[in-house]
């Protein structure tokens, strides 16, 4: 262990989560979007100065009167930083020449910038995949800071990634299947259960008209757990099939389902060693252990951030033995509540014989009694119903139950008491999330839960947290600067305004987002519902030609008639309709991610005596503060165009859906022409009024910086 001085001032450990992940994967998925930000932030500060109206003479005289202080006697101390650091601001100054006398740098006003002249980020020293002394991967970060008076501030930061995914073996898929199987019901009963007391909980909070969207969240989420039934059953037939099918010798099918239950074990058999193997989780958490010892004997400082199932790993290793230099452990997309539900009921005096088994059988109790409500006669089908009807209603209410989070609680409060600061961030539609780790009551101490909106998407939620820079990298590195204090906390906060303003923004992206992608897929099902005979043919040939194999090595045993081949009609309104569909999308995600990225460069570039404005209530307001930006302008506006994209090519494929009967490919191209010639028209003269108002803007802003620089040269 190194000295005081010798260490680093924040060592950040990045733990991974469920998966089979790379060694050093972690650290660069993880440690680039935090320097990106840092990056990104510190540029910021740099383009304030020069919306100042800051003059490259200005810069040069700041650096004649600091630079002899920063040799120091003899000329021993390495300059090198300091013009790297000052060279950020460079690139963006006014290279006019001055008509007089001006300002010194100390004096202009600058409130984005504050004490500050410029910042960079640098990555140094970094070793992802291959290291030395069983050393973690890992990265160097150093911050570097001038302020007006001169002075070089330094943060140096050691990221460091605990690889844990091969700290044990994945179980068999025959065990795994069995364990699914059992606990499939349980889990997704909770799941929606735990929807539906929130949705209680908020029903009863409000009063009056506030209480009609507590009441549609309550249907939603009852109806939700509803059908949460049925759908475990076709999960548990699944993962049967999976398992029956494999015993099958059928050399392309075995290959398929041999690489479906190698993809299967390894993404949820840590889940099963968690919660069934104490042995290998013991190596779990003790990979994370040694990778957090290794990492403060180097730094001052510890923050922990973990995502997923990595969260509840490093939530077991600091349980115990915890350094004390660990300071923040920073949790997202959290399993670690329905890990420790799991393990609850996985106690056999606490019902894992009696809860998680017990919903098995209902399940397969109420399978059972519909099958004899079809087969059986009049009484029997009536008793056979209201066996199924009954379990049914037992076990939505055992759903209903809480679940008592003690060990969460518990530590929760050891890790306050202890100065340890807990942060656990959750998007809205996260799965393994499901919300807060805890619902939160008066007399419950846990951690600091944060909701945060990533795409609301139940199929990306989980592993997009990376790319949601407004909200979940700026409290990332929010905590980050807090643990380490000034002068970074001030250097790196974004101004209130800024931050708030950005984040009701992108939330509006989001919501714009989902609303094209639920028209897409509104009008994938119009079309296979139009073509409902094409898509029955084409399925009944494809599956004969699954079936061929098995006939041939058991003649006799799938007994069917040769369905006719589709013909080039077929293929094109079925595959063809939805593969265009699949192409508008794709062409839409990436519209809404150029519009995400010029919107950044507004979120980042704060303007100095400009406050930030307040978010706008009215969705139709939004447009305003984009009409100043032609470049987000533009792609704002081919997004929307390109959102309705998908119902053209629906009418395209199927023209039933709008009264006609069959496909004209050369009146429907030309209709289609002619509304996409008025949309281009009017998204050109919109981008023209945009660019007009632009220009006025920077005209009125440069005769504002040209009155404030005359005022200051006469009164110098």
């Amino acid at each position: 262990m190194g000295s005081s001085d010798e260490r680093q001032d924040l060592g950040v450990l990045f733990v991974h989560g469920i998966g089979q992940q790379k060694r050093g994967s972690t650290l660069v998925s993880f440690g680039e979007p935090l320097y990106r930000w840092f990056q990104e932030r510190f540029d910021g500060i740099a383009r304030s100065w020069s919306f100042t109206g800051l003059t490259f003479s200005q810069e040069r005289d700041w650096l004649a009167r600091k630079a002899p202080s920063w040799s120091g006697p003899g000329n021993s101390i390495d300059t090198t930083k300091h013009f790297e650091t000052l060279n950020c601001l460079i690139t963006g100054l006014s290279m006019d020449t001055p008509q007089g006398p001006l300002k010194p740098l100390e004096e202009v006003v600058n409130d984005a910038a504050g004490n500050f002249v410029c910042a960079r980020a640098v990555l140094r020293d970094a070793q992802v995949t291959t290291t030395f002394n069983d050393a973690p991967s890992h990265a160097l970060l150093e911050l570097h800071a001038l302020d007006r008076e001169g002075t070089l501030h330094e943060s140096r930061w050691l990221m460091a990634e605990s690889w844990w995914a091969e700290s044990f073996a994945a179980p068999r898929f025959r065990t795994l299947a069995t364990w699914l199987i059992a606990i499939v019901p349980w889990t997704m009963g909770s799941h929606f259960g735990v929807r539906v007391r929130r949705s209680v909980r908020a029903f009863r909070a409000q009063s009056g008209l506030a209480r009609v969207p507590a009441v549609l969240s309550l249907l939603k989420n009852f109806l939700m757990l509803l059908f949460s039934l049925p759908l475990a059953v076709l999960l548990e037939l699944c993962i049967a099939a999976v398992v029956m099918f494999g015993l099958l010798p059928i050399p392309g099918l075995s290959r398929v389902l041999l690489a479906m239950e190698g993809l299967l074990a390894s993404f949820l058999g840590d889940s099963l060693v968690l919660v069934a193997s104490p042995m290998q989780q013991a190596a779990m958490i003790a990979q994370v252990h040694r990778d957090l010892v290794w990492l403060s004997e180097r730094c001052k400082r510890v923050a922990v951030i973990a995502h997923s199932q990595g969260g509840a790993v490093a939530h077991r290793a600091l349980r115990h033995a915890r350094p004390p230099e660990v300071a923040l452990l920073l949790t997202f997309g959290s399993g670690l509540r329905k890990l420790e539900e799991l393990e609850q009921m996985s106690k056999e005096n606490d019902g894992f014989f009696g809860r998680i088994y017990l919903t098995f059988a209902a399940v397969l109790m109420i399978g059972f009694s519909l099958t004899g409500a079809k087969i059986l006669g009049t009484f029997g089908a009536m008793v056979a119903g209201m066996a199924g009807i009954s379990i049914f209603v037992f076990l939505v209410f055992m759903y209903l139950f809480e679940y008592p989070a003690h060990a969460i609680n518990w530590y929760g409060s050891q890790f306050r008491a202890q100065g340890l600061w807990w942060v656990d961030l959750y998007a809205t539609d996260d799965p393994v999330s499901n919300g807060s780790l805890m619902d939160h009551e008066s007399d419950v101490i846990g951690p600091e839960s944060i909701e945060i909106v990533n795409e609301r998407s139940l199929a990306r939620d989980h592993t997009t947290y990376w790319r949601n820079t407004e909200e979940f990298v700026s409290l990332v590195s929010w905590a980050l600067v807090h643990v380490i204090g000034e002068p970074w906390k001030s250097l790196s906060a974004l101004p209130t305004g800024s931050y708030v303003t950005g984040k009701v923004r992108r939330r509006w992206r989001v919501r714009s987002l989902s609303a094209a992608n639920l028209l897409a897929t509104g009008s994938a099902l119009a079309v296979v519902w139009s073509h409902a005979g094409a898509w029955r043919g084409l399925c009944m040939w494809t599956f004969a030609q699954m079936t061929s194999g098995v006939n041939v090595l058991f003649p006799g045993v799938i007994r069917h008639t040769t369905p006719v081949p589709p013909s080039r009609e077929v293929w094109f309104a079925t595959c063809g309709s939805l593969i265009t569909i699949y192409a508008s999308s794709r062409v839409l995600r990436w519209l809404w991610e150029r519009w995400g990225s010029h919107e950044l460069s507004n979120f980042f570039g704060v303007r100095p005596g400009v406050e930030s404005g307040a978010p706008v209530s009215s969705w139709i307001r939004r447009f305003n503060p984009t009409s100043a930006d032609t470049k987000t302008l533009n792609d704002m506006w081919f997004f929307f165009a390109m959102a309705v994209a998908p119902v053209f090519i629906a009418i395209w494929f199927a023209p039933a859906l709008v009264g006609g009967h069959v496909i004209n490919v050369g009146s429907a191209l030309n209709w289609m022409v002619a509304v996409g010639l008025v949309a281009s028209v009017i998204v050109l003269l919109g981008m023209d009024l945009a660019g007009a108002r632009a220009r006025k803007l920077a005209r009125e802003r440069e005769q504002a910086l040209a009155k404030a620089a005359s005022k200051d040269t006469k009164d110098v």
